[in-house]
This record gives C-alpha cells, structure tokens and sequence, in this order.
C-alpha cells in the first residue's frame, strides 16, 4: 500500500483489474491551474497534439520491438523528454514517451541545428527514406540539387563579382570623365572663323632644283601649315600662262597646272596631304579675261532634289564630268571647271575671280546656283569685294545666298580711320546682315598688292597681321607676312622688267640648310630684302586664341533667329585703332595697334579698367591697367578682360 491507499501487490496490477480511472490519464482536475493549460498548446477548438501518458501502475504494454524501435527514434538524446511531475502536483508520477516533435514543444531550450551531409542517417536498402540525425526531418531522393551546392565557395564568388563590377564602373565613369572636351565652344563649319593662308606657289618651295617653287614643294611643307595653326591652303595661279610665272595673269586653261609647277595628281596629292592634317584646300579661279561671258546653265536646278547632304557625287555629275578633257577650251563653261576638279583632285572650294565684269550678266544668277549646286554645303564658292559692289540690287539677295565667302581687301595704308570705316561697313552693310549671308574674307596681301613692310618696318606687318586675327570674320595670311618677309631686293635695277613681281620674293626658311632652292641654284626673282623669323611665334600664338576664343571667331551673335554684332571698332588720331569683342558667356577681348610712328599712353577706363595681355607682346599676362595704357610705334597688343 502507499500513500494514496493503493494496493501495490502486484497481483492487483493486472490490466483486467485495474479500474478504468486508473488506466487512463488522470483528471483535469487533479492538475493544478497552470499545468492544465500546459496540456493545450494550440488555440482553443484545436485539437491538442496527442499525448501518450502512462500511469505510473499501470504495467507496459509494449513489447521488444515497440521499445527498440522508440529507442531508434528518440535516440539517447531525447532521456530530458521523460520527467516527471512538479513536486506541487499530486504526486502521481507521470511517463511521458512522446515524439521528437512532440518533445520539442514542452522543452523551453529546443535547438535545431542543420547538419553535415554525414551526419544524415539512411534507413535500409530499400530507399524509402532518410532522416536527419537530429531534426528528424524526412529527406526524400526528391530533394531539389542546390542544397548539397558548395555554398562557401558560391558566396566567395559573388563578393569577387560584385567587386569587379563595382571597379569596372568606375573606370568606365574616370574614362568618360579624361575624354570629357577641354571646352565646350560653339561649333562653326570649317571655313567660319578659320585662317586661310594663301600661297604663290612659283615662290614658296623648290624641290627640282630649277629656281622656282612647285607642287611638290607644298606638299614637303604640309607640317609647317599645321604648325602654323591654319584651316585652308590658297594657292593662286596654277594654271598655265603663256611664260609662268612672269605672265601668270594671262591664262590658256582652267583644265591643267602649268608644267613648271608639276601636274593635276600633284593637286589631288596636295589636296590628301592637307586633309590628313585636317587643312582644306582652295583655288583661285581666274575667269577674266580667259572667258568673255558666261554660258547658260547646264543643268535644270529645277528638276534636280536639293543639295543638303554635301555629296557631289551624282548621277548628273559623273555623266557630265566624264565627258570633260584636260585639253585648253576657250569656250570651257565655269561649271565644266568645277567638275572636273572636283572630281580629279577632291579639292574644297574655289575663288571665282573677275566676276565684277560679270556682274550685268543675264546668266549670272542661273551660274552662280549651280555653281554653289555642284559644290554642295561642305565646299566653299569666294567671290571679291568689287563684285558684290557692282550687283544690281535687284540680284542682291539671290547671289549672296549662294556665296560663303566675300573678299574684303584691307588697305592699311590709309590709317586707322580707313580701317575702321571698312570694318564698320561690313559689319553693319549688306555682308554680314542676315544668317543666310556669307562670311568675310580679310586681305592684307595679295598676287596684286605690295608688301605692307616694303614702305614701312617689318613690325607694321606683324602689327597689321595681329589686328586681322581678332576681326570678325575669316581672315587670311600672305604667305611671308606672317614672318613679315619684304619684297626682293634689287639695289643694282638688275630686274627691272620683273619690278612689278618683287612683292613674290622667295620664301625664307629658318633653316639655312633647306632654303628656298638648293645653293647651286637662284630663285626666279631675287633674293628678299630680310625677314623677321622671330615674329612668327607671335602669329601663331594669335592663331591659337583665335581658334579656341568663340569671342573672336565667331562673326557675330545669332539669337533667336537675329543676328547681333560681337564687335566694336573705334579709331583715333588716324593712329590707333581699338577693337573690341565678345560672346556671351565668354571671355572677352581688347585689340589696341599703334600704327603711328610714337609711342602713345592712353587713358581708356572709359571702356576698359583692367586686362592680361594674351597676344602680341613679350609681357604676356601681365596684368595691365587702362588708365595709363602704353604701346609702342607699330605695335598691337591683344588684353583679355577682367569682367
């Protein structure tokens, strides 16, 4: 007997014996209040999970086999399972041989830990199942791949991954970024803004030997026009003359190069070896007195598709241009010309000359259209000065529209006041007044015009050169000017029958062993009087402000469909010339040249309070103050302003 008055005989114990209170579980209300709500775990109406609870008197009912197999599966680890009652309960010892889950659920420290591959217990041959050795999961042969994955190595990876994505983007922003434009100017076409250098070609380079300069010779000097900055070679007079060059004015044919020169591949040469270093190539066009008028057009502009794509190459043009000889034509139309050049040597545009004796032509207008036709957007048609002053105003409009470039000779012999009044004229007259309007062409020098150091210093040239490369527009250097070379010397008047070729001296090279010809060997005219080499630094540094300066080579400033000027010129004392420029949002720029013969100080904080000086003078930016500004005789110096 114990405690509760229970025989304990073991007869007694039977299962037959026992009453039915004591086989099953005890009564609710036997526990106390927080151990009967520890037998229902879920929510109210959910069936709890099911527990078996064996009376502590109540004998086994299992066997051998029940008991090895709940030993396999709750294994030695599960012994914490089977406790027995709180020592505040009745007393009544309770067994409580659950499941792993079921365990889990009264255990108030349960962890579950994923395991190795090993430690997964597989049950028998048959396959049937696997289970983990302590979750009890069940793992079946239809357990998805990527669990059994190397995911250490997966992970690894990745970061690399994303490192060097992350290391690529950004060399990618840093070379976005290095190859970012230094500047951010406002585009021109080539021909805008850009500086021409025009070149007799009888006196720049001679490589036969023979005393005069051809082809070839240009060609062996196409670094020195990239050193010097320019964007257009000019040659003037190429073609063949009853004696070149001494009479190189009387022309007997547009299709061919004078012999002394070379021939029409050295053009196309020429032309490819300036195109490489990004310069353009231009020829003169003399038309008078080689034609007498012109001949009527020869293609329906009516009936052909506008140019608007810069492609020359037409089924129109290659018919007509096929049938063109190199052969001297007195009666060669001017469009007949432009064919065959365009298609022989790939050159980028022509300067029509003498078309003043053509301006009351019935043909002009007609010409001039498919002239500019045949060229497309991307060539350039030039025309002079003389010839836009003697249109009828009628054709005013219908020729500008088709020319790109008008040559406006400044004549600096007349002083500053006479500069001033041509620039002005351009400016605020019929050139430059609507968008569709060409460009200014700027000339000190030419085939026709004497050296501007011949009756003055070599510094007048270089002072006059400087103040044509801030002018709005398109200006143009002589060749020689820009080393301010004088005409040929002849104290004896041993060339007198040539005197009026002396402005067409050789050209002077720094490099005494290649001159202009060999030693063996004397130029067609003689030697130069001198040069200044020195003063070709200063013309290529203005060169080099003007390209990279939207304030100077921008002809003026185009908004909303109006064309506003950009410049400002003012003369004084027929000496001094100022000349002002700007752009919005950019620097601007202050010519002052001197062409009087004393060294003159101003007083212009009128218009300007303080400057560094850019171009043209050997104090280069040095601060400068324009209450006391002084210059010397033939002297320009170029300030940019402080805003």
């Amino acid at each position: 007997m114990n405690h509760l008055q229970i025989s304990t005989d073991p007869t007694l114990l039977g299962a037959d014996l026992l009453p039915e209170s004591l086989t099953t579980s005890p009564s609710v209300s036997t526990f106390l209040p927080e151990e009967d709500a520890s037998t229902c775990l879920l929510l109210p109406e959910t069936p709890s999970p099911p527990l078996d609870f064996s009376h502590p008197l109540t004998p086994s009912m299992g066997n051998a086999t029940d008991n090895h197999v709940r030993d396999s599966v709750t294994g030695d680890d599960d012994q914490a399972a089977e406790t027995s009652s709180s020592s505040g309960s009745s007393g009544i010892g309770m067994v409580a041989p659950v499941g792993a889950g079921a365990g889990n659920l009264f255990s108030h420290n349960s962890y579950q830990h994923l395991r190795k591959k090993s430690d997964v217990v597989k049950a028998g041959q048959d396959g049937s199942m696997h289970h983990a050795a302590s979750l009890g999961i069940a793992v079946t042969k239809d357990m998805p791949g990527f669990v059994h994955w190397n995911w250490p190595l997966i992970r690894k990876c990745t970061f690399f991954v994303f490192l060097a994505l992350i290391v690529a983007m950004v060399g990618i922003v840093v070379a976005m970024i290095a190859t970012l434009p230094k500047s951010c100017n406002p585009p021109a076409t080539w021909y805008k803004g850009a500086v021409f250098y025009e070149v007799f070609p009888a006196s720049f380079q001679d490589t036969n030997d023979d005393g005069l300069g051809d082809l070839r010779g240009l060609i062996g000097r196409a670094e020195y026009f990239k050193t010097l900055g320019i964007g257009s070679v000019r040659l003037n007079s190429i073609f063949p003359s009853k004696h070149y060059p001494d009479h190189f004015q009387e022309v007997t044919s547009l299709l061919d190069v004078d012999e002394v020169l070379g021939k029409v591949e050295d053009v196309q040469k020429l032309a490819a070896t300036l195109h490489e270093r990004n310069i353009s190539l231009v020829l003169d066009l003399p038309i008078h007195p080689f034609l007498e008028h012109l001949s009527p057009p020869t293609i329906d502009l009516d009936r052909l598709p506008n140019r608007t794509d810069g492609d020359m190459i037409t089924s129109e043009f290659l018919r007509l241009s096929r049938s063109i000889t190199a052969k001297p034509d007195s009666g060669t139309v001017v469009s007949d010309v432009l064919r065959f050049w365009l298609a022989r040597t790939g050159v980028d545009g022509f300067y029509v000359k003498g078309l003043e004796h053509f301006a009351d032509d019935p043909l002009l207008v007609e010409n001039v259209k498919e002239w500019k036709y045949l060229l497309g957007p991307d060539r350039i048609l030039m025309v002079g000065q003389k010839f836009v002053q003697q249109l009828p105003e009628r054709i005013v409009h219908d020729v500008l529209t088709q020319v790109d470039l008008v040559d406006v000779y400044l004549d600096v012999s007349n002083g500053t006041d006479g500069i001033a009044s041509t620039v002005q004229d351009a400016i605020q007259g019929r050139l430059l007044r609507g968008v569709d309007h060409p460009w200014v062409h700027w000339s000190l020098g030419s085939v026709t015009e004497r050296r501007l150091a011949s009756g003055l210093s070599p510094n007048a040239t270089l002072a006059a050169t400087l103040m044509e490369l801030t002018l709005p527009g398109t200006p143009s250097i002589f060749y020689g000017d820009e080393i301010s070379l004088e005409e040929a010397n002849d104290p004896k008047g041993e060339h007198v029958d040539t005197q009026h070729l002396h402005h067409l001296a050789a050209m002077v090279w720094d490099n005494a062993q290649n001159q202009f010809t060999s030693r063996g060997s004397l130029p067609w005219l003689p030697r130069s009087a001198s040069a200044s080499l020195h003063h070709l630094d200063y013309v290529i540094e203005a060169i080099a402000l003007r390209k990279r300066s939207p304030s100077i080579y921008q002809k003026a400033v185009v908004k909303e469909e109006q064309t506003l000027p950009n410049t400002d010129v003012k003369s004084n004392q027929n000496e001094i010339l100022i000349i002002q420029r700007w752009y919005p949002r950019r620097n601007s720029f202050a010519t002052i040249a001197n062409l009087g013969p004393k060294r003159v100080s101003l007083d212009l904080t009128a218009m300007f309070y303080s400057g560094e000086i850019v171009a043209g003078s050997s104090l280069k930016h040095e601060r400068v103050y324009f209450d006391r500004f002084e210059i010397n005789p033939l002297e320009t110096i170029v300030v940019k302003l402080h805003k």
